[in-house]
């Protein structure tokens, strides 16, 4: 590997830490960390029981200054959700300095999961203050993929750019999603179009309030489904079906009959003004706590999900 940092569209400090044990791990950490924290940003830690006891005694009193959130709660979302609430943590007014570690004991810990969210994070950080660290062991058996999704490897002999990145466009055709989950028979369904704009918006308000969502929480779902709906008449086919789910969280579903969203990473990263595609995904984003988007030549279904 060269001795260079990566250049281009996709030069985001998006970093694979491998190491050979928790304690060397730690070792290496440290001096990052203590330099974010020098410079007031953000240092959230997501690692395994292990690795993190290593690293919180490597610390020391510096420890305290580390927000360590269970792995579990940040990966009970889909990949792009967690690239996403990562992006935004940058954007927040301060640096950032995220280690995420690939928990392999998580039910998510499958290739597809992990190679999503690595793809996107290189979409969703692109300048932005914020340098994320994957710790892999030097011989994880996913090592092929790690080459190809991170645009720095940090190996022994310091960080070099990896030999086989692969632009994210081209990553992720290797990674599609899996199918949208069967949730049953919906709490509400309508079909809309032009003329029914309005009724989505009731629709979505109804559902909100039926379900105890705070008001506020509503009012955002709302904005959100009418992004999507709207989406739907003015650049899909001009119709589509909304249906909700309740429980947990509210479920939206915007399903209409498109020739396929050709947006590769919906709602990661904000589109160029002169955009004309993906404003309203990005906002839906914004506003929801998950969004998913599954797209091929006949459908395209857009889920967003409110936690109650």
């Amino acid at each position: 590997m060269e001795n260079a940092t990566p250049r281009g569209p996709y030069a985001a400090a998006h970093e694979a830490v491998l190491h050979r044990s928790p304690d060397e791990l730690a070792q290496r950490l440290v001096p990052r960390i203590e330099a974010a924290l020098g410079g007031d940003d953000h240092v959230i830690a997501v690692l395994d029981d292990t690795h993190r006891e290593a690293l919180r005694e490597t610390l020391g009193a510096d420890a305290a200054s580390v927000t360590f959130p269970d792995p579990a709660v940040v990966h009970s979302v889909p990949g792009f959700t967690v690239a996403a609430r990562w992006a935004r943590t940058a954007r927040s007014g301060t640096g950032a300095l995220i280690i995420g570690q690939h928990v392999e004991s998580l039910p998510v810990a499958e290739p597809s999961y992990w190679a999503r969210l690595d793809i996107a994070l290189n979409v969703a950080i692109s300048g932005l203050p914020v340098t994320v660290l994957c710790p892999y062991p030097m011989d994880s058996p996913e090592l092929a993929r790690v080459l190809a999704t991170h645009p720095t490897i940090d190996g022994v002999d310091g960080p070099a750019r990896s030999p086989s990145f692969r632009a994210p466009p081209e990553a992720l055709i290797d990674f599609p999603p899996p199918p949208p989950p069967d949730l049953g028979p919906p709490a509400a369904e309508m079909a809309f179009a032009a003329a029914t704009l309005a009724g989505v918006r009731r629709l979505t308000e109804r559902v909100g309030e039926a379900a105890a969502l705070a008001d506020e929480r509503t009012a955002d779902l709302v904005l959100a489904v009418n992004e999507i709906a709207s989406n739907s008449i003015e650049h899909g086919p001009g119709s589509g079906v909304l249906r909700f789910w309740t429980g947990v969280d509210v479920v939206a579903e915007v399903a209409d009959g498109g020739a396929g969203l050709r947006i590769p990473f919906p709602g990661i990263a904000l589109p160029p003004p002169e955009g004309v595609r993906g404003r309203g995904l990005w906002l839906a984003s914004e506003l929801c706590d998950v969004l998913q988007v599954w797209s091929d030549a006949g459908m395209t279904v857009i889920r967003m999900a409110m936690r109650i």
